[in-house]
């Protein structure tokens, strides 16, 4: 039998931080909204805000949380040292660069954010026909991969 202390009632399960700091940190570093979580996930909002208030995370949403955390903390900039422009792939184009957005499930205020550009000079640099630098572009291309390789639970 728990005893009851001024912090829980009698029968209600101690909270668990863990959960909403992992969930917390992983949105910041990603640059997800919760809705944005809930969609990528499958899981709905109100069972994720519910982790984060009590606890009880599902294991294989922790493993994924957790994976992707780990790319977007080991590559959170193009200005990285562990983003190195490799190979001799060409940089980004228009269409390229959305369809990262997709898969990461990074609006253009978010991309354009994290390079450190106005959303509109990033869209109107696109939209000539210009391509992101080689840095930028392996930079996403490594974030990409790393949403590839872990599918959503």
């Amino acid at each position: 039998m728990q005893a009851v202390t001024g912090l829980y009632k009698s029968g209600e399960e101690p909270t668990r931080p863990a959960d909403a700091v992992l969930i917390g940190t992983a949105l910041v570093w990603i640059g997800w909204p919760l809705q944005q979580l809930s969609r990528r996930s499958g899981y709905d909002r109100h069972e994720i805000t519910r982790w984060i208030r009590k606890g009880g995370m599902p294991e294989p949403f922790r493993l994924w949380l957790t994976a992707l955390r780990a790319v977007h903390i080991r590559y959170p900039s193009p200005l990285a040292t562990t983003v190195r422009p490799g190979g001799n792939r060409p940089p980004l184009g228009r269409w390229e660069v959305l369809r990262i957005q997709l898969v990461i499930g990074w609006s253009e205020r978010e991309l354009s954010g994290r390079l450190g550009e106005h959303r509109t000079a990033l869209r109107r640099r696109l939209e000539a026909g210009e391509t992101l630098d080689v840095q930028e572009s392996r930079w996403l291309e490594l974030l990409e991969d790393g949403h590839r390789i872990n599918p959503r639970p």
